[in-house]
């Protein structure tokens, strides 16, 4: 009978810690009405990334809730860019993720978010496109350092990633390499320089 008791004990403490969890959950339905994008942001919630998430939901330069959406984003005039932060009609943000990357797994795309999240200052300069994948890289980090299961994939994100990890941890978690992939790179010739 003691038994039986403390079973029921334990099973009624796990409901209520398990609906206090969900009662604590972001909401995240002013962003996205993806389920992969609203899974990617999950990740950044549990990760702790409240740097990204307070931006994301509105804590930011224009002090609205980012939407993010997946697009085809060379139709758009975007070449072959990952991820973008665009400017809506109404003077929010929208970040715009690539179509391809639907299948890609949620921590890469949680990285993505991260990136483009950085880019709600908007200053189009060099400095803050450094920070944006100085970002990017450290989000990949903590996620594959929780599980490096993630480095094995065939997708093209998940590759960018896992080059973009080598370097820097080759430059001493130092952004040396990256940022000199940014300088050489023709698509940001145009940033200015602070």
């Amino acid at each position: 009978m003691k038994f039986i008791k403390n079973f029921l004990a334990l099973f009624s403490a796990l409901i209520l810690l398990s609906l206090s969890n969900a009662a604590f959950a972001a909401d995240f339905t002013a962003n996205t009405k993806h389920p992969v994008l609203t899974a990617a942001l999950n990740k950044l919630e549990a990760m702790n990334n409240r740097k990204v998430i307070d931006v994301i939901q509105g804590n930011n330069a224009t002090n609205r809730p980012i939407r993010i959406m997946f697009r085809n984003l060379e139709a758009l005039g975007f070449g072959t860019c990952e991820a973008v932060t665009a400017k809506t009609s109404d003077g929010s943000l929208a970040i715009l993720i690539s179509a391809n990357y639907k299948e890609a797994p949620v921590e890469a795309i949680a990285c993505l978010i991260a990136h483009e999240s950085v880019h709600h200052e908007n200053t189009k300069t060099y400095e803050e496109e450094v920070r944006a994948w100085t970002c990017e890289v450290q989000t990949w980090v903590a996620f594959t350092s929780y599980n490096p299961s993630l480095k094995i994939s065939d997708s093209k994100l998940v590759k960018r990633l896992n080059y973009l990890s080598k370097l820097y941890t080759k430059d001493g978690n130092q952004m040396t390499s990256i940022a000199n992939l940014i300088a050489n790179n023709p698509a940001y010739s145009s940033l200015k320089r602070s």
